[in-house]
């Protein structure tokens, strides 16, 4: 870290309060200004203020202390260059994230501190919403939900509604006609809340649902084609001169015939699925318990788990033991 020591000689100084000149020294000080580091060093200026006696009777501060334009401002522990710095890191990151960033800068600051600058930035004036996007997100899981509204031209929140139902969306869009496009996912609530508040905009889904939508219908056409799939591939090879209008390929017998499809177990590298190992573990920590003679209840609170899982446990004991061993 570097330090730079520098003081101001200028007179006369004005008020802070009232603009009035003065030129009587009340007493000084010294002040320590983190400024914008340099090659990735920190540096640190250190300022000799002087404290000023206003001349003007009516003025509320009886003393001040001096500033220095582009270089000072009343209780700040950082340049306006490093606030500005800062300020730019916390729009994009935030948090714990920019800080992080921060250091390998150079510059060392708290999360809070970065936090606190987002705060103080003035809101964006809000200006016309073509394309709207509506997502509902929960406050407490299970409990409570509210509805976050998103510019998605600018990709800028706008609003944040109670609850997740149809009037408090239509009410909004009643106040924003100028919506062409209305980017929901599939709940009855939104559709219902945009037909009402906005008939003039089109409604389309989110991407998210569209792939998890695609997800789920090719999951169910493979799912139900199992025994198909696992047919044709164990069926042994038709020969070439069986028929002239089918191209076969050459594949080995004893090739297909060793086929065995994949249980669902393992990923794609032969390990075990972490979920799988974890609800096996869960399983026989169950069991071991059962043999010990505990109770359902006591096992829940041991393990920590819902008594639902706990109750279920011996039921699937039957299914579980059929499973392939790790």
């Amino acid at each position: 870290m570097v330090t730079f020591r520098t003081s101001c000689r200028t007179l006369p100084a004005r008020c802070t309060s009232c603009a009035m000149p003065a030129w009587r020294v009340h007493g000084r000080y010294r002040r320590r200004l983190a400024a914008a580091p340099l090659g990735m060093t920190p540096i640190v200026i250190e300022f000799a203020v002087r404290r000023f006696k206003c001349a003007n009777t009516a003025c509320p501060a009886a003393t001040f202390a001096e500033q220095v334009e582009g270089l000072t401002s009343p209780h700040a522990r950082y340049t306006p260059l490093l606030r500005t710095v800062f300020t730019s890191i916390a729009l994009v990151l935030a948090g714990r994230p920019g800080d992080r960033l921060a250091v390998a800068l150079g510059a060392r600051v708290a999360k809070d501190a970065l936090l606190g600058l987002l705060r103080a930035l003035p809101e964006p004036a809000e200006g016309l919403v073509r394309v709207l996007g509506v997502d509902d997100f929960a406050i407490r899981k299970g409990d409570s939900f509210a509805t976050i509204l998103v510019n998605l031209e600018e990709r800028r929140p706008l609003d944040v509604l109670p609850g997740r139902d149809a009037e408090p969306l239509a009410a909004w869009l009643a106040n924003h006609p100028e919506v062409e496009v209305i980017c929901r996912d599939r709940a009855g609530a939104y559709a219902e809340g945009s037909r009402t508040g906005a008939p003039q905009a089109v409604q389309v889904a989110d991407g998210w649902h569209l792939w998890h939508n695609l997800g789920e219908a090719v999951e169910k056409t493979v799912g139900a084609h199992h025994s198909c799939i696992r047919a044709a591939v164990t069926a042994p090879p038709v020969a070439p001169e069986a028929t002239e209008k089918t191209l076969v390929a050459e594949v080995p017998p004893e090739d297909l015939m060793s086929f065995v499809p994949p249980d669902g177990t393992l990923d794609v590298l032969g390990r075990p699925r972490r979920l799988v190992a974890r609800t096996m573990q869960r399983f026989e920590d169950v069991q071991r318990l059962l043999a010990e003679g505990k109770t359902l209840a006591a096992i829940r609170q041991e393990l920590r788990l819902d008594h639902s899982t706990v109750r279920r446990s011996p039921a699937r004991a039957a299914s579980m033991r059929s499973w392939p061993k790790q």
